[in-house]
């Protein structure tokens, strides 16, 4: 009873299709609404195609380049088709006229994969002598086997005959005249996978590339959900896991080595040379072990070389020795380095030297007045007293001695006390009176202790009486009754007049 609605729900929607088709040709909008409504409540699939008369009558020459999977060639054939054939249409003519079975054929043209649906007028194909290209897959590549070929064909030529004889008794011969006995055919079932866009080859859902030419998948294409594998592409997809888990893996162990060996190479003091090579500085060859590779440049010498190099180096620094003609490196040994090229001796008198060079090269230094005392400082303007980390004696930086248990202006009483016996003393006074008269020192306007500017503004203050001094008048800051009294001294900025033409303008 089923088969019966069934077949009667098909008859009556290929009557409703062809009323609606005339309807349509007729331009009566109110037929064709009621035979599309009709079509709409019997729930068929329904395929709507303009007629052929749409468009021009006359058939054109299409130009056909042919490739295959085995040849780089392209085959050039011409063939005349009207421009409102379908590709499914078109490959069925190819199948006849050359016998290449259509699922092995892929149609190319403007530059997209021709869907069978499409007619080539939808393509752009209208004009004489206008291009197309068709790629022609192996039997294997399209899963047809010569058993299945065979039986298609036979199952083709069985339909056309039963297409001819086999007419309903029951439908009206003018429909029977217009095709209108044909039940629609069942859609045929979309290609899975996707295709190469380099060769249109059609590849299965999972392959990262293509398989014929290794294009890589289109990055927008995402595998169907529903999509199961066959048992040999699962079987290449674990192969492929299991070689990028082991390809994984070794470049965990490859970086785990390079690791292990970098930190080796840090843990040494002197990075030895690895390959035999020639020393930049004496050109002798050097065996693997026996020379050294600088860390900061990666120049190689010898030990020798790179050993004199640190003892005859005049400065703080010790920098590579490598020069040639149009390079000079200015990289420097690390201390590490240094340390293991000499010996303790040679080392502590490099450390020695180091520390006077920078002594010497220093601004505002003050050495420890104690004899043989290596101790020296960089002292800042507010500073006054150094207290030496080696013999733990306090120096006066004002006076340029140690005077344990007296000031600044007892110790000058007493030196000059001294200076009429004891030279060293003299020698003191003496110091100290060439600062005055070069203006590097001054006596305080009230006290006249010896104070001196080491650097930064025109205020200074003395030690002894706490007088405020301008420098550069050598004045008292402020008048006599102290701070604020701009009746004498300095009075600098008095009506906004500077006390001096020299005057830094900060007090």
């Amino acid at each position: 009873m089923a088969a019966l609605d069934a077949s009667r729900n098909i008859e009556e929607a290929e009557d409703a299709a062809q009323m609606l088709s005339d309807a349509i040709n007729s331009r009566d909008k109110d037929e064709a609404t009621k035979y599309l409504n009709r079509l709409l409540d019997l729930k068929l699939p329904v395929c709507v195609k303009l007629n052929p008369e749409a468009y021009a009558k006359d058939s054109i020459r299409l130009r056909v380049g042919v490739a295959d999977a085995a040849s780089e060639a392209h085959i050039p054939i011409t063939v005349m088709v009207p421009v409102y054939m379908t590709i499914s249409e078109l490959k069925e003519k190819i199948n006849r006229d050359y016998d290449f079975h259509p699922a092995l054929q892929r149609w190319v043209i403007g530059k997209r994969l021709a869907q069978d649906r499409e007619t080539l007028y939808h393509y752009g194909i209208r004009n004489h002598d206008d291009s197309a290209f068709l790629f022609i897959l192996t039997a294997q590549a399209a899963n047809l086997t010569r058993e299945q070929e065979r039986k298609e064909k036979e199952d083709k030529r069985i339909d056309d005959i039963i297409e001819i004889v086999d007419r309903p008794p029951h439908r009206p011969p003018e429909l029977i005249a217009r095709g209108a006995n044909r039940p629609p055919l069942p859609p045929k079932p979309q290609p899975v996978g996707w295709s190469c866009p380099g060769c249109t080859f059609l590849n299965k859902p999972t392959r990262p590339g293509c398989e014929m030419c290794s294009t890589a998948r289109p990055d927008n294409y995402k595998v169907p959900d529903i999509y199961q594998p066959d048992e040999a592409e699962t079987r290449r997809l674990q192969q492929e896991e299991l070689a990028s888990l082991q390809y994984e893996q070794s470049v965990k162990d490859e970086r785990e080595r390079n690791f292990q060996e970098l930190l080796e190479t840090d843990s040494r003091s002197l990075v030895e040379n690895v390959e035999e090579l020639d020393c930049a500085i004496c050109f002798s060859t050097i065996m693997p072990g026996e020379g050294a590779v600088l860390r900061e440049c990666l120049h190689s010498f010898c030990r020798e070389c790179l050993k004199e190099t640190v003892l005859n180096c005049t400065d703080a620094e010790v920098a590579c020795p490598y020069r040639d003609d149009a390079y000079s490196c200015n990289c420097k040994l690390q201390d590490r380095e240094i340390r293991s090229l000499l010996s303790q001796d040679e080392h502590q008198k490099f450390l020695e030297l180091r520390l006077n060079i920078a002594e010497s090269r220093s601004e505002n230094s003050y050495h420890c007045k104690t004899p043989d005392c290596a101790g020296w400082c960089i002292f800042e303007d507010d500073v006054n007293e150094f207290t030496c980390d080696i013999c733990s004696e306090t120096n006066c930086i004002l006076c340029k001695a140690i005077h344990k248990g007296m000031n600044c202006k007892e110790y000058q009483d007493d030196l000059r006390i001294r200076a009429q016996n004891d030279d060293a003393a003299r020698q003191t006074a003496e110091m100290l009176d060439q600062l005055l008269n070069n203006g590097e020192a001054m006596n305080c306007p009230k006290c006249q202790v010896i104070v001196q500017k080491k650097d930064g503004c025109d205020w200074i203050c003395c030690l002894m009486c706490k007088t405020e001094i301008c420098w550069v008048t050598k004045q008292a800051r402020w008048g006599p009754q102290g701070a604020g009294d701009t009746s004498g001294g300095c009075r600098c900025r008095v009506n906004g007049v500077l006390c001096h033409p020299r005057c830094q303008n900060c007090h």
